[in-house]
């Protein structure tokens, strides 16, 4: 994307935040589905069900379709679940007297309430009769909307109960006399998990409508509403188009983007490269996401299964329609995937430990699945996206990776930014068995070819966008680890080694005996900390180097692992 100009700043912009207005000029119709929703409303009897995640937009094509209903002078009631307080959904009686009496003022209408409550013949007929008397007030149609209807998902008796009233209410619209002129409409994030009877379920009736990302097409629109033109360019349309692809199309996330490019906070480039980080504009609405995840730990370890693959998996039902109403995965009949490469990246990080994926993307592989390589977080992590700006002296010539200079600079800032929040932090230093040796016996040019092996095997392991791989020197290599506990950062290690020796790179010779090992192999010395206030890197490094030495000391081929804090403080 290109810096916005001028002329895009004076253009006056909302910041993306609940509902768009009517005249806002940034609402992209998706049609056909505003069609089929005015349609239905301006039939008698009718029942429309708008479904999508969080800030999809059904809030503001609720408002758009209320507002045409009322051009069509119908009269209107809209209740909003999310104002309903814990005393009016304790119970099914207090929900309908809520609903029935918040009716009557919307309608300004007088007609008291206890009049029609009886409690012989229960809350669900005392609602019934009271809302027959709102009908028969008016010869105008009258449409019920109610909007964030899952917040009652949760009580399932009064879930269970309120939703067959509704379908009740919805068959008696279908006779004769006052109940004709009800037209309801039901907003909703995710389907009623509710056990329910297929004749008492609003659910399987009416038209249902499920509001969907925007296309690319329709990212483009919205960025013409921004009056934004460098789009327009071929660089700029790739990266509009790197942006759907990154939000999966979500309008919230597209919108937000678009608006910060105008307001020219940030270089359009690093807003992009700062997307899953704790300082990107995306920051708070992940977060709200994460801890909605960790609250239900099934929920999260199911969302853990979906983002370690490439291909659709199936889940039991309930895990996946509360992932779909949460927006992070979408449904492809009985398998769901993550609906963006933005949660994708983003909780791969913040769910999985090195461990779990690793083993996973073993276990898949044996079986003969193909999984995802991570090419996307490649293209997308902060290291890789720092290396395209680095200037050629800055990179280690033979492997491409950052070079020491460049590394302990990475370090002082993730050691800061670990000392902040705070949290965990590793490091492996990696350096080849004998390889002097090696280079010596089977020349240069054999051992150039050992070094770009093993930088291949450390680019493969790298899993997450903020970890960092560089050569040190020589035949070291180091990684450094955000975010990682000791036992999972050992486990990388002994990874590496593993697959090191797994090359099965011969490294005998006739002139010296005594060799460890027939094959070439690596050592690694694995520290971790949670860096005091104050303190410097120099206490993880050190640690990290102790430990290798330790490791050479045993004869190589193995990863010895340290609490800094413990061995250096």
């Amino acid at each position: 994307m290109q810096p916005a100009t001028q002329d895009d700043l004076e253009f006056p912009r909302e910041f993306p935040s609940g509902p768009l207005s009517l005249d806002s000029p940034l609402y992209v119709e998706r049609q056909p589905i505003e069609q089929l929703a005015y349609a239905e409303i301006s039939k008698p009897s009718s029942l429309l069900r708008i479904k999508a995640a969080r800030s999809m937009g059904k809030s503001s094509l609720l408002n758009r379709l209320l507002a045409h209903a009322e051009a069509q002078n119908c009269r209107l009631v809209q209740l909003d679940f999310q104002e309903a307080d814990e005393q009016a959904c304790s119970s099914l009686n207090r929900l309908l007297r809520w609903i029935s009496i918040n009716a009557s003022h919307s309608l300004q209408l007088k007609l008291p309430l206890e009049d029609y409550w009886d409690s012989e013949v229960g809350s669900k007929m005392s609602c019934s009769l009271y809302w027959h008397a709102l009908l028969s007030a008016d010869e105008r149609p009258l449409v019920l909307a109610l909007n964030n209807i899952d917040l009652l998902f949760d009580r399932t008796a009064i879930a269970r109960d309120f939703l067959s009233l509704l379908r009740s209410w919805y068959e008696k619209s279908k006779q004769t006399g006052a109940w004709q002129k009800l037209r309801l409409v039901v907003v909703y994030s995710t389907e009623a998990y509710v056990p329910l009877d297929i004749n008492q379920s609003p659910f399987n009736v009416g038209l249902p409508l499920k509001l969907p990302p925007f296309t690319l097409a329709q990212v483009k629109e919205l960025a013409d509403r921004y009056e934004l033109s460098w789009y327009k360019s071929e660089i700029g349309g790739l990266r509009l188009a790197a942006l759907q692809q990154l939000t999966g199309g979500h309008p919230y996330l597209v919108n937000l983007a678009l608006y910060h490019v105008c307001r020219a906070e940030l270089p359009p480039e690093e807003l992009l490269q700062r997307s899953t980080t704790a300082s990107g504009i995306y920051a708070d609405h992940l977060r709200r996401l994460l801890s909605l995840l960790q609250a239900e730990p099934n929920l999260e370890d199911a969302f853990k299964q979906i983002i370690s693959v490439d291909a659709p998996i199936r889940l039991d039902p309930a895990s996946a329609y509360k992932l779909d109403g949460l927006g992070l995965v979408t449904l492809q009949g009985d398998r769901v995937t993550a609906s963006c490469e933005l949660y994708r990246l983003y909780f791969r990080e913040k769910l999985c430990s090195y461990r779990e994926v690793m083993l996973k993307l073993d276990r898949l592989n044996r079986a003969g699945i193909r999984v995802d390589s991570l090419l996307a977080a490649a293209r997308l992590s902060e290291a890789d996206q720092s290396l395209e700006h680095l200037e050629e002296g800055q990179l280690d010539q033979m492997t491409q990776l950052m070079n020491r200079q460049q590394f302990e600079a990475h370090l002082k800032t993730e050691w800061q930014r670990a000392s902040q929040r705070p949290t965990e932090l590793a490091l492996i230093w990696l350096d080849i068995d004998y390889f002097k040796v090696y280079n010596e016996t089977h020349g240069e040019t054999a051992g150039d070819q050992c070094l770009q092996q093993l930088t291949g095997i450390l680019r493969q392991v790298i899993q997450r966008p903020h970890d960092l791989v560089a050569r040190y020197g020589g035949e070291e290599f180091v990684l450094l680890l955000p975010q990682t506990d000791l036992d999972d950062a050992a486990f990388v290690a002994e990874t590496i080694c593993a697959q090191v020796a797994a090359l099965e790179i011969a490294c005998g010779s006739a002139t010296v005996d005594g060799l460890p090992s027939s094959v070439l192999t690596v050592s690694a010395g694995v520290a971790s900390i949670v860096p005091p206030a104050g303190s410097s890197p120099a206490i993880l490094l050190d640690a990290a180097s102790h430990a290798l030495y330790q490791s050479k000391r045993q004869g190589g081929n193995r990863a010895t692992a340290v609490k800094a804090a413990e061995q250096w403080e």
